[in-house]
């Protein structure tokens, strides 16, 4: 089977799940109303006293990390329900030639959650400067086209991340018991450490995290691109994980 062709059966299979239409829907309900909430509450008085230092985008994303688990859900469900529902073997049995089948996986599902975060990125900043007053930014603004575009590709990068892992592990419960108080626990507090602090900001999420902003903290030892360059490393390194397991061992 060609390219083309297994990237349009992975598109039937993505497409034909409600549980993954939920997934993004749940994406941009959390970051869009995370964030929305967030700057209504304190958005003007947060910009009045950090002053200078005041970082739009911090804010104005605020909500990206709680999407987390809308990604990693989707990720998980492309990769791991294979596995759980037996399907895996008739999947391989149509496209033999592992490289090929990984790859449109990743394409449909790199695709899917690029389009939504895109969406996700301008509605929430549209959404959030309604409620920022004097201190509102738009993507004139130096800095904030930048910054909309790594909230889009930060989500997406992650989620490669997380459908190499799935992969890998071939259990969704492993996968997600793994991934999620990876990124909402081990890794936030690792950041809050001092002696590991310098060396947390290497992470994926929080690489991507640091892509997103317009002011370095004294913490962040490289900036927006390089953020974005470590977390694409991170998702490199989970696709040639998941390629290597899909050669190696039967379905």
């Amino acid at each position: 089977m060609t390219l083309t062709a297994a990237v349009r059966a992975e598109w039937i299979k993505v497409t034909t799940l409600w549980s993954t239409r939920l997934s993004l829907a749940a994406f941009l309900l959390t970051v869009a109303g995370v964030s929305t909430g967030v700057v209504a509450a304190i958005g003007v008085e947060q910009a009045h006293q950090d002053g200078p230092q005041f970082d739009p985008s911090v804010l104005a994303f605020y909500g990206l990390s709680f999407g987390h688990v809308a990604v990693i859900v989707f990720a998980v469900l492309l990769t791991g329900s294979e596995y759980s529902r037996r399907t895996i073997h008739a999947s391989l049995t149509a496209v033999p030639r592992r490289g090929v089948f990984l790859a449109a996986k990743l394409a449909v599902g790199a695709g899917m959650v690029l389009v939504t975060a895109a969406s996700t990125a301008v509605v929430t900043l549209l959404a959030t400067q309604t409620f920022m007053g004097a201190y509102a930014v738009t993507l004139a603004t130096p800095g904030m086209l930048r910054a909309t575009i790594a909230a889009a590709l930060y989500p997406t990068l992650l989620t490669v991340v997380c459908m190499g892992v799935g992969m890998m592990l071939r259990d969704q419960t492993a996968a997600l018991s793994l991934l999620v108080p990876f990124f909402f626990l081990v890794s936030p507090v690792l950041e809050l450490v001092p002696g590991l602090r310098r060396a947390a900001v290497f992470l994926p999420d929080r690489a991507g995290q640091v892509a997103v902003r317009l002011h370095s903290r004294p913490i962040d030892v490289f900036g927006p691109v390089v953020g974005l360059v470590i977390l694409a490393t991170w998702a490199a390194a989970a696709v040639l994980g998941a390629w290597l397991v899909l050669r190696r061992r039967d379905a």
